[in-house]
């Protein structure tokens, strides 16, 4: 049985989801091929490297989703030393983050990036649907060094907010 309130939450997370992913789109329709190359305002990022980047913010969700599942059932403290752990390797962490924008960049052409997002946004649809009732409020210490929009303790449900709020971090940083 779904309480009012858990069917509110998935409501929620679904219509920020679809704004996003009209947002996305409506970004990618406006920029050409060349505008993906210019220099974003981010130093030393192009356009392309963040559009990339902002949909691995949606990717990631995918996979962090069975670990948080996982911590989940496990005492709240649990996860505590892994997310630890984790910040101290914040440093090579950004290193890597940023080598993977310009690989993500090289890899996936500017005819691909809406298709590759498509399929992410879609895939994250179904991952909702398959939340059960008690399981929104369950999850897991993490790295809060390692990015702005992680909390130290984030919940199923704030794992579904994090790619739009990391998106509506880089989008600032896209310019013409």
């Amino acid at each position: 049985m779904t309480s009012n309130n858990d069917k509110k939450t998935a409501e929620s997370i679904r219509s920020e989801l679809k704004s996003t992913h009209a947002a996305f789109h409506a970004i990618l329709d406006s920029f050409s091929e060349e505008d993906l190359h210019h220099q974003s305002l981010n130093p030393g990022w192009t356009n392309n490297e963040i559009l990339t980047h902002m949909v691995f913010g949606f990717v990631i969700v995918i996979a962090l989703l069975p670990m948080v599942r996982m911590w989940g059932i496990l005492p709240r403290k649990s996860s505590k030393w892994f997310a630890v752990m984790l910040n101290a390797f914040t440093l090579p962490f950004n290193w890597l983050n940023r080598l993977g924008a310009r690989l993500q960049a090289r890899v996936v052409s500017f005819k691909r990036i809406g298709p590759l997002f498509d399929r992410t946004y879609a895939s994250i649809l179904k991952r909702v649907d398959s939340i059960k009732n008690e399981e929104w409020q369950r999850g897991m210490y993490y790295p809060n060094r390692w990015d702005p929009n992680f909390n130290e303790f984030m919940t199923l449900e704030m794992i579904f907010h994090y790619p739009v709020k990391h998106f509506n971090l880089h989008i600032k940083q896209l310019s013409r």
